[in-house]
């Protein structure tokens, strides 16, 4: 498991819960916030912890466009890769 999946589900882990409970996250991460009962305002705030843990603008609406963590992990290193190329 890379760095970026690791502080993801970190983040997701401390932070998100559906009912009570802590959100089930299957190891290849293909699993939908919104799906999983997570609330609109809980994805918001979970946008921003993003946008503060790996240092990059994350929008509610990028946030929201992403339909797993997956795409959010691939959105991420993407954004990394770009930050560093010449």
């Amino acid at each position: 498991m890379g760095d970026t999946e690791t502080r993801l589900i970190s983040l997701v882990n401390n932070n998100i819960e559906v009912d009570g409970q802590a959100l089930d996250i299957p190891a290849d991460l293909k699993v939908s916030l919104v799906n999983a009962g997570v609330s609109s305002m809980d994805i918001i705030a979970l946008a921003q912890l993003v946008s503060l843990e790996f240092n990059v603008d994350f929008t509610v609406e990028e946030c929201v466009s992403l339909k797993t963590l997956r795409e959010v992990v691939d959105f991420l290193d993407s954004k990394a890769a770009s930050a560093t190329s010449p």
